[in-house]
Parts: C-alpha cells; structure tokens; sequence
C-alpha cells in the first residue's frame, strides 16, 4: 500500500483533479482567479518505469507514447474521486508523517501507476500538454507543484551549502567560546552575542556553488542575502517583503535610492523567481529553468490555480508578498549552524566566526 505525506499525496491529488476538471484558472499577486484566463489540458505525461500518455477527451485515455491504448476511464470518475481524495487528504497528517489512503488503490489501478509521483521528472513536478489561448500553440510544459494542504511549502530548501559565515567581533576567547556553545539555542546565543556588544559582519558563504549561483543572479546577491539573513535573526522580521523594505533604508550596498527606489525589491524578486524554478544551494545554477510551465497552487480548499509565463508579474509579486524567512534544524546532522566557532573550522587564519542558515517558506 502507498504511503505519502501531504505534500506527496497532493502531488498526486493535483493530477487526477487536472485531468477531471480538464482546465487550470490563472492566479492573480492575491492567489485569486483570474477568471478571463485558463489553459485546457490536452494530455498529461508521466510514469513510472516508462511513460504513459494521459490523454483527455470526452473521457481518459491511458496509452503508451507509441498510441496503444491500455484503458479509458470515465471523467466523472475522476471528478468524484478527486473531490473524495481532498476530503482525506486534508484530514490526514500534519508535517513530514507519512499515511496509507486505502480507497485510492482503483484509481491507481486504473490509471496504471504505482506512485504518486512523476518518477520520469527532472526538476518539474507535473508535464501537461496544455492550448495555449494566446499563441493557439500546444506546448509540453513542466510545473512544480506547491500545496497549501498541511503544512505551508517552501519555495528554498535550507542544507549545510546554505551556510552564511560570519565574524565576530571582538574575538571571543576559549574558555567564552565554550559557554556560549553550551546554551541551549542558537537563538540565545545571538542574543548574548547582541546583548555584549558583539557585531557580526558577513564573512563568505559556506559553498563555492552556493555563492557562484547567487553571483549569477547578482553580483552583490551574497552580501545582500546575508544582511537580510542577519537583519532577520536581530530584529525578527520574517516576511520577505518587510525585510528587503527594511534593507532599502539601511542601502548596505549604497545604490542610489532616491533615484530608483527599487534596488533590493528587484533583486530579491529575482532570487525567489530562480529558487522557484530550480536554484539550489547545492547544485550549479547556470539559470537554465528546469520548470518551464510555471506554477501550480493546491490552495487549502483543494482549487488548483497557476502561474505561467503570461502572467509573469502577478507571479513575482505573489512571491515576494507570501515568502518568508524560516529557520531550519540546525542540528549537526541536519544544517549544523548557530555554533562560536574558531578560525581552523572555517578555513581563516585568526577570529571567531558563527554560521548562520536560513530557509524560504510560504505564508
């Protein structure tokens, strides 16, 4: 039997309700539907140990890419299914908790798969051939999927390549050092740190990769995300929106705002955008979309809704105004960050330094 957090099985949950409804509505910056904008779906690609072709007509068709068909399933099966399948996802478990929905092995047998995932992908969660109503094209175009059932997604996932080191000042001696890591927090830590009179000034980030990607996007990306990240762990704000309305009256990089108040706005615009659509912390970035459709949205009443390519700037504003800065495990195992550590552990030559980490999620 299958088992799936919620994320997982709205993944799936997603694809069964497209082929049903046969349409995706656009979104609007407020995640509203646009209702003078959807895109017909004529076909959803995805498999297993081979790709199947999910075609969509007056009813499903499930055929192999050469056009053998191996059944047809009625639409208002799926319709029904999906509204079913919501109602049990949504009272499942909260969080990374895997559970088994017993009732969806038919429709996994009638649809010829064993997961509830595309296990053919590459970056994109779901490939749909959609009409296009503005180029009267037929595009396969690869989504990601985010679902608000549950927990609320991240759009950047934190990882020890993530890291931002920094120094501290004045140097802290051993026998401090050794006090200090004893608190029980990250977060008292910084506190005392603050509280003593200790600045911390962004020293590099913990991977070449990682920086090499922010470079990409910006050359002073690395110095602008680590005064955010800082900014956020001293003052508390969270949302990315008042963070960078936040960084634009300090100016750490001494743009000339009175002339183009915009700087920052843009630029974190930018890097949620490639985060969004496949920039990782620890794989090279060369700004080449993995995700060529847009965005799929499962609000949390189960209405599916996208971003695409059309409505381009609906889609940045969405993520700049519904992102914030979260903080992961920063367990050693896990991310290993929020430690005084001596200059040997960070590869400099004298000074104390801390690592500091962060992750981007919906609100």
């Amino acid at each position: 039997m299958l088992t799936g957090n919620k994320g997982e099985w709205s993944e799936f949950y997603t694809f069964v309700k497209l082929l049903g409804d046969g349409k995706i509505y656009a979104a609007d910056k407020d995640l509203n539907r646009n209702e003078n904008l959807f895109y017909v779906i004529l076909k959803i690609i995805r498999g297993d140990k081979e790709d199947f072709e999910y075609v969509r007509n007056n009813k499903i068709t499930v055929q192999k890419t050469n056009g053998e068909i191996i059944s047809e399933i009625p639409i208002s099966d799926l319709i029904n299914f999906s509204k079913e399948f919501y109602e049990a996802i949504s009272k499942g478990d909260v969080g990374k908790r895997a559970f088994e929905l017993p009732f969806t092995k038919s429709v996994l047998e009638k649809l010829h798969t064993n997961s509830l995932s595309d296990e053919r992908k590459e970056t994109s969660d779901i490939r749909i051939i959609i009409h296009d109503p503005i180029t009267q094209h037929e595009p396969l175009l690869g989504f990601s999927i985010k679902s608000y059932i549950g927990s609320k997604p991240t759009l950047f996932n934190a990882s020890k390549s993530s890291n931002i080191i920094f120094q501290v000042t004045p140097q802290i001696n051993e026998e401090e050092s050794i006090k200090l890591n004893a608190l029980e927090t990250y977060g008292a830590r910084i506190k005392w740190l603050r509280e003593n009179g200790y600045v911390l000034k962004f020293l590099k980030l913990n991977s070449e990769i990682f920086k090499t990607n922010l470079e990409l996007i910006d050359s002073k990306m690395p110095e602008i995300l680590s005064h955010l990240i800082l900014m956020s762990f001293n003052n508390g704000l969270t949302k990315l929106s008042d963070l960078t309305y936040a960084i634009g009256f300090e100016n750490p990089c001494n743009y000339n705002i009175g002339l183009n108040s915009n700087f920052y706005k843009y630029k974190i615009k930018r890097l949620l955008v490639d985060a969004s659509l496949g920039m990782k912390a620890a794989s090279l970035w060369t700004g080449d979309f993995n995700v060529t459709g847009g965005y799929i949205i499962v609000k949390r009443d189960g209405e599916l809704l996208c971003f695409h390519i059309y409505n381009w700037n609906d889609f940045q504003e969405y993520l700049f105004t519904h992102t914030k800065i979260d903080f992961p495990d920063s367990k050693p195992s896990r991310c290993d960050y929020g430690r005084i550590l001596n200059h040997n552990e960070v590869n400099e030559l004298s000074g104390s330094f801390i690592k500091l980490n962060f992750q981007i999620r919906f609100i």
